[in-house]
């Protein structure tokens, strides 16, 4: 797969590589950086122009290619959370576990875009009944954009939950403050599927697991000396997710230590966002990442 990727793609401010048992696709241009491994269509970096990484990584992912690697973007597809009547199946869907094909790498006016592909196929019906036609665009312009394109291409309509599923790296988690969820209902996965309104502006305070439903619009993640923005399109849930120190301990590819580093702000459609995604339809559901130096906040937040 690399030596092919390599022959097709390799071209200034496109590299192709190997970490692990993974093949990898770093883009650069004068606007950052952003890396993707094939498995899951993963974004794994982003570096924006003298900036500094918005995505975390687990120091113990695993590489081999046996599992999704534990952080960067993975894509949640066609379900989010666990199977809706099989608790067998993986959670968050089969399309963070197969291996895309990159399909095109285009370069214009200092933007770098790379598509990644993903077709239905008997592993896939094994799991899953439905034929689909998936694509990743990754575009690195002045922003970070991603969007995945879900087309039916069966005779039957579907019920889809997603969510592209953006682990940031902050400088702690704990008392960080995200702005945008403000008058919006949410369930707490946390309190039991507890159902509540965000009256104010939230403050994380792991564990945190909530689904933010009617979600259109931006969070700011109020990190330190910068704020992560998380615009989306196609995307009427937002979640937010940090394990916490016990809930760490349950996950073996991420240091019992690491959890204050991350959390997750995520453009989905969930629960009572799932949509139906007709016959011969598509859908596009797009995340944009950008960052700009902290601004002060009132001493009312």
């Amino acid at each position: 797969m690399i030596e092919q990727m390599q022959e097709r793609f390799a071209q200034p401010g496109v590299r192709v590589y190997r970490y692990g048992e993974l093949a990898m696709l770093e883009l650069s241009n004068a606007h950052g950086s952003v890396t993707i491994t094939p498995l899951g269509a993963t974004v794994l970096s982003y570096v924006p122009a003298g900036g500094e990484e918005t995505i975390w990584v687990s120091e113990t992912a695993a590489y081999d290619g046996s599992k999704p690697v534990r952080g960067g973007i993975p894509v949640c597809w066609p379900w989010f959370g666990a199977h809706p009547d099989d608790p067998t199946k993986n959670a968050h869907g089969f399309a963070r576990h197969a291996q895309w094909e990159l399909v095109s790498v285009h370069q214009s006016g200092g933007t770098t875009e790379a598509t990644f592909c993903l077709d239905s196929s008997d592993a896939t019906r094994a799991i899953w009944p439905g034929d689909f036609h998936l694509e990743l665009n990754v575009t690195l312009d002045t922003r970070l954009s991603i969007s995945l394109t879900a087309e039916n291409c069966g005779d039957e309509d579907w019920s889809i939950s997603e969510a592209l599923h953006s682990y940031f790296r902050v400088r702690d988690a704990r008392g960080m403050l995200i702005e945008g969820l403000e008058c919006l209902r949410y369930m707490d996965k946390v309190h039991a599927g507890a159902r509540d309104l965000q009256d104010e502006l939230l403050r994380v305070t792991p564990p945190v697991d909530r689904v933010f439903f009617d979600h259109t619009g931006v969070a700011a993640l109020h990190d330190a000396d910068r704020r992560i923005l998380v615009d989306k399109l196609g995307s009427h849930s937002t979640v937010v997710w940090n394990p916490g120190a016990e809930g760490a301990k349950e996950l073996a590819d991420m240091p019992d230590a690491a959890w204050p580093e991350m959390v997750c702000v995520e453009a989905a459609n969930a629960l009572d966002n799932a949509y139906i995604l007709k016959a011969g339809h598509s859908h596009t559901l797009t995340m944009v990442i950008g960052t700009q130096p902290a601004r002060p906040h009132s001493s009312s937040d």
